[in-house]
């Protein structure tokens, strides 16, 4: 498999994005975004994505120019619209505008409206663990009629609708919860199927509704199952509710087409007692956690967001590894737009 140091990939994506238009500092922001979901582990949030994000360039849904604005604003609220831009801009900008306002209020929250495809939901939460804060978010989409089947059914109607959250810690780094209410996000199956492999069975139901293990299925009219059953199904629509109705984004269900729906909340930890109380109890929280004994075929407790911080570690030292077919998406990008690739490390 070809690959590649996170500079090289960085620099990389953000070259053939400036070639699409974008700024220099969109450009580099969204690219180290993406280069940031593959060093954790999660290529199906990395630069998987840049092909995607170019045809929606070049059909008009992505405007690589477009800068975020504030909407409408109170004291601890604050909507934004993305005019159609990079999702990851409109997010950072969103982060930002809540951790500023909880900061000064204690709490605060921020939707997000007209918005492209956001990223990895952790890195917007893990904005405000950085700051002494607990961030959440979440976060609809899907387009159309969606990708994921309501629980006990077989149609597509609701997105995958991740959910994330970074609370700080003392001594360690912050428990980071990022996942999709569905089985499995969309762009796993991508990945899995440019690679040539199958999947779980649980993950996706064929356009007959009949349980499949080959990826190809779910582009053929096939469904993503909500994750756990009724409980993934309650969480996406508690997202649907969140990050599409309250903040006016729409969602699949009632046709509205939306790109990503986002809310952002924030809490500062200092505003409901001392930061340093509070991060020395959850140092030791979580020091018990780990010291539970392990169970059968695992080596140890992780917390949440250790898999990907150990996942990074590693890809920077060895660099990150991509699918032929991925890399070959990447390079046919680069080529018509005069790009030049890589050398493999």
């Amino acid at each position: 498999m070809p690959t590649f140091s996170a500079d090289q990939l960085t620099a990389f994506a953000s070259q053939i994005f400036q070639a699409a238009g974008a700024p220099p500092t969109t450009a580099d922001l969204v690219a180290a975004s993406l280069v940031e979901s593959n060093l954790a582990g999660h290529d199906s949030h990395g630069v998987v994505r840049v092909v995607q994000y170019l045809a929606s360039i070049e059909s008009g849904q992505l405007d690589p120019q477009a800068e975020p604005t504030l909407a409408q604003e109170t004291g601890v609220i604050a909507l934004i619209d993305a005019h159609s831009g990079f999702g990851q801009v409109a997010a950072h900008f969103a982060m930002r505008t809540a951790i500023e306002k909880a900061r000064q209020h204690g709490m605060a929250a921020a939707g997000l409206v007209d918005c492209g495809h956001v990223g990895r939901m952790g890195e917007w939460v893990e904005m405000a663990a950085a700051e002494g804060m607990i961030g959440l978010a979440f976060c609809n989409g899907g387009g159309g009629r969606g990708i994921v089947a309501p629980f006990g059914g077989t149609g597509r109607i609701l997105g995958t609708n991740p959910i994330a959250a970074a609370i700080p810690l003392a001594e360690r780094a912050p428990v980071v919860l990022d996942f999709a209410t569905s089985a499995v996000a969309e762009g796993k199956v991508r990945i899995a199927r440019n690679s040539g492999k199958s999947i779980p069975e649980g993950w996706i139901l064929d356009k007959e509704g009949r349980p499949s293990t080959t990826p190809a299925d779910l582009y053929d009219g096939g469904v993503i199952l909500p994750a756990a059953g009724h409980k993934g199904f309650g969480l996406s629509l508690l997202v649907e509710f969140m990050g599409g109705l309250l903040t006016g984004s729409g969602c699949p269900a009632l046709g509205m087409a939306p790109r990503n729906g986002v809310l952002f909340i924030v809490l500062n930890v200092d505003a409901f007692r001392p930061l340093i109380d509070f991060t020395a109890e959850g140092d030791a929280m979580v020091a018990a956690i780990k010291a539970v004994k392990p169970a059968a075929g695992f080596d140890e407790v992780l917390l949440p967001g250790e898999p990907e911080a150990r996942a990074a570690a590693h890809r920077r030292q060895h660099g990150i590894a991509l699918d032929e077919t991925s890399w070959a998406q990447l390079v046919e990008a680069a080529s018509a737009r005069g790009v030049a690739t890589p050398a493999e490390v």
